[in-house]
């Protein structure tokens, strides 16, 4: 009987102490995280690596930006001035391209404008548009001008059209597009040619 309670007092810190002792695996103290070896690492604060610092606006090594920016006024990219393409004694079969935007040339009165380009020719040229769009923006739905149609000169050669109904005193941009028929031979397909800056009629 004596023997079986030393058995059971030397039972009681085994059970006491958990499955942790059986196994030989680490117990956690209220201090922190414990270790096999017995020590307790304490929790670590946050550690800044590298503070920001601000650094200059990066320059170009041509003296330009990569890419244009918009005008101030315009909310167009900058065009080059306009200017008058000289007359060849024959079209190209091939001349029409939208892959680039130029200036076109305008004259503006009170209610109209004369509009000036180099027409291109080309065989598959088959009628100019124009037309204003007011940047005197106002509330509610803007007024549409409208497109003016002109069929192109049999040859190659300077150009002008006249588009009216414009309001007095506004500022537009004037917008020549082009008609072509495609090269398959579907359809055909538009695209803006010429642009003008923001012009006041008078």
């Amino acid at each position: 009987m004596r023997g079986a309670r030393w058995a059971l007092l030397l039972l009681v810190p085994v059970l006491l102490a958990g499955c942790g002792v059986l196994t030989g695996s680490s117990a956690t103290t209220a201090g922190g995280a414990a270790t096999a070896d017995g020590q307790t690492n304490a929790a670590q604060p946050w550690q800044v690596v590298v503070r920001g610092s601000a650094t200059p606006t990066p320059t170009y090594s041509s003296g330009i930006p990569p890419y244009p920016s918009a005008g101030p006024t315009t909310g167009f990219l900058p065009l080059p001035a306009a200017t008058r393409a000289t007359p060849t004694p024959t079209c190209s079969p091939n001349t029409v391209h939208f892959s680039q935007i130029r200036a076109l040339d305008v004259v503006p009165g009170t209610t109209s404008a004369v509009a000036s380009w180099y027409n291109v020719g080309g065989y598959n040229l088959v009628e100019y548009r124009l037309t204003a769009i007011s940047q005197d923006l106002r509330f509610g739905k803007q007024r549409d001008v409208g497109w003016v149609t002109i069929k192109p000169a049999a040859a190659c050669g300077q150009m002008s059209a006249t588009i009216s109904g414009l309001d007095r005193a506004t500022g537009y941009i004037f917008s020549l597009d082009a008609v072509i028929t495609r090269r398959s031979g579907d359809g055909t397909m538009a695209g803006t040619l010429l642009r003008s800056a923001v012009v006041r009629t008078k």
